[in-house]
């Protein structure tokens, strides 16, 4: 196949841009717009504790906590035994920031607020790219309906929902730049930058697709090329703007610490590749081969759209959690056909009607308040749910006895005892750069009851251990003699070291432990 630029520059032939109105007047058009918002308000808004969901929010409230109080960002790790010494750089310290000050007015709702927000924008902003590439109304949204569907398993509390917002942004923004009518508009893009560099390390994703377009900058508008200076210098300015935070270049350490680690791709669930066990998989994989099959028809194709769609590809196969990138690199493939490009130059798009609007926001308002009412997200109903996913009682015993650390604690649980129990540094948490592969695998070991678990030198020094009461160590540790449980509830159990002279009985009489 002949490969060359991207975009035909035929006379635009008189087209009339297919009007909502022709689909059924205010309602049609507003039902199908309330279907494409309807799929990340559904999603999002769910009780904090949702087990499915990664728990590290809870440490990222911590740390927001920390900066707030201290009015500093931290430079060695003040949260766990294994960092006390080591540095660490709290890299997403802005979104931290501001996930605290939301719990600190509006207390969990605020979190739940947070998710429902961002998931909305990242909504409107994917809508935004394919609209305005798509002539047609009804493709339009029902394009952008199964983009938000692919990307449901990701509409969660986590700073990659800025990254995903921003990801979008920047593709915008570089597609019109390659069809030679980016407006003043882009040169606010660097402002962004500023913001991504402190809310979340994957700005560098941003930078890749910046990054391949001045490599391949093949734009065309109708026989004029525009200056190629103009990306260039947009990009220098986005790289210069993800170095106004407090770490300046330190941050790309942080980058480089990412992109080396193996480990986590291996046994922590966000990073593990797609399973196809859920809808959403599918929907991915569907949206990347009808991608491809759509470059296949063209007669030009673009070698930056085949380059940006090949390595999303890779990097969405590789990690569920960048599942997105294929989503939103497949997205604008599928919004233009060849078809299309003749009809217009420079494409025109449909709008929706003021009144189409107001009843689309209209319909959400309604659908917010009915899932709110149906789920019964009040605080008191969303601390409750946290109780019933993590260690909130045992938690409270080990505050109240006072009982000293060193403590023993597994992955999953180690950032909400950053949050609870902030007087005890955990042994390990979310923040996998830190804590190494080799540490990582090696505790995890110890919490299946792998060969040589007796000889963890961790669990050899900890003072108290706090066990999800289904975990094989959980299990082995009621007959290890080196330790006692002093607390069982259905959620966990608590151990500590035993003592010369100390009873079992009289810890388990005072505990109400069976």
């Amino acid at each position: 196949m002949r490969m060359s630029l991207s975009s035909s520059c035929l006379p635009a032939a008189p087209s009339i841009p297919s009007q909502p109105a022709q689909l059924g007047g205010t309602v049609l058009p507003a039902l199908m717009l309330a279907a494409i918002y309807a799929v990340p308000l559904v999603v999002a808004l769910r009780p904090v504790a949702d087990p499915v969901v990664d728990p590290d929010i809870w440490w990222h409230l911590r740390v927001g906590q920390w900066v707030s109080e201290h009015h500093a960002v931290p430079v060695t790790d003040p949260f766990s035994r294994y960092g006390a010494d080591k540095p660490w750089l709290a890299y997403s310290w802005l979104y931290e920031v501001l996930v605290y000050q939301l719990y600190e007015a509006f207390g969990l709702a605020g979190i739940v607020a947070y998710r429902v927000a961002l998931s909305l924008a990242v909504a409107a902003a994917l809508h935004r790219l394919i609209r305005r590439r798509e002539p047609s109304f009804l493709a339009a949204t029902g394009l952008t309906a199964v983009a938000a569907l692919a990307m449901a398993p990701l509409f969660s509390e986590r700073p990659w929902l800025f990254t995903i917002l921003f990801t979008t942004l920047t593709l915008d923004v570089v597609l019109d730049l390659r069809q030679g009518r980016a407006g003043r508009g882009m040169w606010l893009l660097p402002i962004v930058y500023v913001l991504w560099g402190n809310l979340h390390i994957q700005f560098v994703y941003g930078l890749f697709v910046l990054g391949l377009a001045c490599v391949m900058p093949e734009f065309v508008d109708c026989g004029v090329v525009p200056s190629r200076k103009r990306l260039f210098g947009l990009t220098a300015l986005c790289l210069a703007a993800t170095l106004v935070n407090p770490y300046h270049v330190q941050l790309y350490r942080v980058v480089m610490e990412y992109a080396t680690q193996s480990g986590p791709f291996r046994c922590v669930n966000e990073l593990r590749a797609m399973e196809f066990r859920e809808t959403p998989d599918w929907v991915v994989l569907l949206l990347g081969a009808a991608a491809v099959f759509a470059l296949g028809r063209r007669r030009r194709v673009s070698i930056f759209e085949v380059l940006l769609l090949a390595s999303a590809a890779v990097f969405a196969f590789r990690s569920r959690r960048d599942l997105w990138f294929l989503v939103l690199a497949s997205s604008p493939i599928l919004a233009v056909s060849d078809a299309s490009q003749k009809r217009r130059c420079p494409p025109r798009f449909c709008e929706a009607s003021l009144t189409v609007k107001m009843a689309t926001a209209a319909l959400l308002a309604v659908l917010l308040g009915l899932l709110a009412w149906q789920r019964d997200l009040s605080e008191e109903t969303l601390r409750r749910k946290v109780a019933g996913v993590f260690p909130v009682e045992a938690t409270a015993v080990i505050a109240e006895h006072g009982y000293p650390g060193p403590l023993f604690n597994d992955f999953n649980w180690g950032g909400f005892l950053i949050w609870s129990l902030p007087q005890l540094p955990v042994v390990l948490d979310g923040r996998t750069n830190l804590h190494g592969d080799e540490r990582m695998l090696r505790i995890g070991n110890t919490w299946a009851a792998g060969p040589g678990w007796r000889s963890d030198p961790d669990l050899a020094s900890a003072e108290v251990v706090l066990a999800d009461a289904q975990s094989p160590l959980g299990c082995v540790l009621v007959l290890d003699d080196r330790f006692e449980l002093v607390h069982e509830d259905a959620i966990a159990r608590v151990f500590i070291r035993k003592r010369p002279g100390g009873s079992v009985s009289d810890h388990c009489a005072e505990t109400g432990t069976p």
